[in-house]
């Protein structure tokens, strides 16, 4: 038993001091792909979810932020790992989903066959007088954040 323990326990130290690991460089948050708050339900804010918060939990987020402004058509349905909603090329893709009364809407828009804009909607309370909606947009490092002038406010 003390053998079995021990062993079990000097795994971590032979990953621990193995100098083959290299280091993984350190990204700051001004060189990553990022979501950005476009329109808020609450003065430019969106009052029940956070950024974060998105890119943590919703795989749609997190294949929206794998997709980079080169990709072609082919490139992004296999990065987003999501059927589209429609097959037309011509089109952006478009995922939607409702699920009780929240509903999701990422969009991936194109131009010479090269992607140009990524967004994700979220709605709470959907089609509810209540209803509370954000848009999101994904941002490259280099992109300015400012407001997105076909986004009436």
């Amino acid at each position: 038993m003390k053998k079995a323990i021990s062993l079990i326990l000097s795994i971590p130290l032979i990953f621990l001091f193995d100098n083959k690991v290299q280091a993984q460089p350190v990204e700051s948050s001004y060189d990553r792909t990022k979501l950005v708050l476009v329109k808020g339900d609450n003065n430019n804010s969106c009052s029940f979810m956070s950024a974060d918060l998105l890119e943590r939990a919703a795989d749609i987020v997190q294949g929206l932020l794998s997709v980079t402004p080169l990709d072609n058509e082919q490139q992004v349905r296999y990065k987003m790992r999501f059927a589209p909603d429609q097959p037309n090329a011509h089109n952006p893709l478009e995922w939607t989903a409702l699920a009780q009364r929240n509903y999701t809407k990422a969009v991936v828009y194109f131009s010479n066959n090269a992607v140009t804009r990524r967004t994700f909607t979220m709605a709470i309370n959907y089609n509810q007088p209540n209803q509370k909606q954000c848009l999101w947009e994904v941002r490259q490092p280099s992109q300015r954040l400012e407001a997105d002038p076909s986004v009436s406010q």
